[in-house]
């Protein structure tokens, strides 16, 4: 048996994308999360690659085809978005709001639906042998209109990517030396689909008009779009995976002897981070940050953080965490929030993580929300 050259690439970057996706799967360094996305996107796009490099040699594979939806895009944008916030956000979990955005994976089993659809029919006696091509036709015409919202999809997920990649620049000042490593390869990362995006649509438009359909099919196939899949499997996987197992040394903490503050210098700024979190509620701010802190008291973030720290024994995160727990366990016994969730106060507090909020709302109280909710109503 021959194989083009064309679909013998498509075969190799389908075996390089699956052994690049266990590689992730299981790989022990970095953050077991964004490893596992990383993955799960790798293998998709392998999976993409061999539904159409594959050689039909007998009967039997041309019914895997038809019947096994290999081609699976719909979650490629949620991937691409989780991702992003996973590499540079520890606290970040799958949550079941989350998994909600996996759902319009349905679009991509339609057509194998419909084939499955036939063959009960078949075996009923619902159809008949004759009506195979008809039922073919539709499933062709149904995979080429899903190509729209597929496109849509991975396009409106990378923009909001983008976006939170930038947002996160603006509210870390500081960032520590794995971070900008992190951001440098999520630039790239977001590039390599930015350029595919472009490419795939250049091939959507006329691939979706009746005028021009079948003479690009028949003069291209699908290389010009799954030709660049083999690439970004290669590029994609392999340095995904060598960012995942680069270990940024801690940058060298210099041991000074802490400054010593002015007493009314730390009255003043104790008093004005309580009217801060009280009065003003800063801690509503989901993205609060040292730095916004000072601006907002008119005092250098150093002046704020070594007041905390060396004077109230406290970490930043921690002080503001202890307001937000509070007013949750303030609306969790306020009527007004009874048509909220516990996520959903928790969000209206100023927690931006459902694993967060959980882990700090137990180490603060001694339980997990449930049982103090339980508790409260015995």
């Amino acid at each position: 048996m021959t194989i083009p050259p064309l679909d013998l690439i498509l075969l190799l970057g389908t075996a390089q994308g699956f052994i690049l996706a266990a590689l992730l799967w299981f790989n022990p360094k970095g953050n077991r999360l964004p490893n596992r996305l990383l993955a799960v996107l790798v293998g998709l796009l392998a999976s993409a690659s061999l539904a159409v490099g594959i050689p039909i040699m007998n009967p039997w594979i041309n019914l895997f085809v038809d019947f096994v939806p290999l081609i699976i895009i719909m979650p490629l944008g949620p991937l691409i978005y989780f991702y992003t916030r996973s590499l540079l956000d520890p606290d970040f979990r799958l949550g079941k709001r989350e998994r909600r955005h996996f759902w319009p994976v349905i679009i991509d089993c339609g057509s194998r639906l419909m084939a499955w659809v036939f063959l009960f029919g078949l075996l009923f006696g619902f159809f008949e042998h004759t009506d195979n091509q008809k039922v073919g036709a539709l499933m062709d015409a149904y995979d080429k209109y899903a190509d729209i919202p597929r496109w849509i999809s991975v396009t409106l997920y990378g923009l909001v990517s983008y976006r939170w990649l930038v947002q996160f620049q603006k509210t870390h000042f500081d960032p520590t030396a794995q971070q900008r490593a992190s951001v440098r390869w999520l630039r790239q990362f977001l590039m390599v689909f930015a350029a595919f995006q472009t490419i795939w649509f250049l091939h959507l438009v006329p691939y979706i008009l009746p005028q021009t359909s079948n003479a690009l099919l028949d003069a291209f196939g699908w290389y010009p779009l799954y030709i660049p899949i083999a690439v970004m499997i290669y590029w994609l996987g392999l340095g995904g995976y060598f960012h995942a197992r680069h270990t940024v040394l801690p940058e060298p903490i210099r041991k000074t002897s802490p400054a010593v503050l002015p007493d009314e210098l730390v009255v003043e700024t104790t008093n004005g981070l309580v009217k801060a979190m009280e009065t003003d509620q800063l801690y509503l701010d989901p993205e609060l940050t040292v730095e916004k802190v000072g601006r907002h008291l008119r005092l250098p973030a150093k002046t704020v953080s070594a007041v905390l720290n060396q004077h109230l024994g406290k970490s930043f995160n921690t002080f503001v965490n202890e307001y937000r727990v509070e007013d949750v366990k303030r609306r969790l016994n306020d009527s007004a929030s009874a048509n909220l969730t516990l996520t959903g106060i928790a969000f209206e507090c100023g927690f931006n993580s459902q694993a967060t909020f959980q882990r700090t709302f137990k180490q603060m109280t001694g339980h997990s929300p449930k049982e103090y909710l339980n508790r409260q109503a015995v």
